[in-house]
């Protein structure tokens, strides 16, 4: 399995970012037009950004992609599916669930290893009944999540609740990688490609 190949990258990943976010909520700064706030924000953006990247490249690696690193293409589009989900938070809430699965869609075909993993929304072409059911299962964990940082945002406050959150979320949204990317690519027989 995936994730038990490419444990030594995903989880201290996962630890690290719960430990940044929970320490972006020290300092109590609410949510306001302030240099202080923004900064955190940004210091938050980044956390994220770098996880993803580094968690999604740790799972190309394990599939014989050869890279370790992400290149300076998959740094900024990690960047752009982040800042695309942010702003569809900022926009309505509900729009975080559909935003957060085209990215987990996507962020194989960014990553992708040829031959072996499912190119984003190719896969619907080549496996219409694989695609539609990790779409609904991913539909259904991302709804799970939103549903949980709910909760803790209402019964546990302050860092204790942000790291429960951010570990829920790492430990989750490294499930939810690992099924995209670990999905086969298999081109359809008699296909003419």
């Amino acid at each position: 399995m995936l994730l038990g190949r490419a444990w030594r990258v995903w989880v201290p990943v996962a630890l690290l970012n719960t430990a940044v976010q929970a320490l972006l909520v020290v300092p109590f700064a609410t949510p306001a037009a302030s240099v202080v706030f923004v900064l955190l924000a940004l210091a938050s953006l980044a956390g994220v950004v770098a996880s993803v990247a580094l968690v999604a490249s740790a799972f190309r690696s394990a599939l014989g992609g050869g890279r370790r690193w992400p290149t300076w293409g998959e740094w900024i589009a990690v960047l752009l599916l982040t800042v695309a989900v942010s702003a569809s938070a900022l926009a309505a809430s509900w729009l975080v669930i559909p935003a957060l699965v085209v990215a987990a869609i996507l962020l194989p075909a960014v990553f992708g290893v040829p031959q072996r993993t499912a190119w984003g929304f190719g896969l619907f072409a080549r496996a219409p009944l694989r695609g539609i059911l990790l779409t609904l299962m991913t539909v259904a964990l991302v709804a799970l999540l939103w549903f949980a940082a709910l909760m803790f945002g209402f019964f546990v406050t302050g860092w204790v609740g942000a790291a429960l959150t951010w570990l829920v979320f790492g430990l989750v949204g490294a499930f939810i990688l690992a099924t995209w990317f670990a999905t086969p690519r298999r081109d359809r027989v008699g296909s003419s490609r």
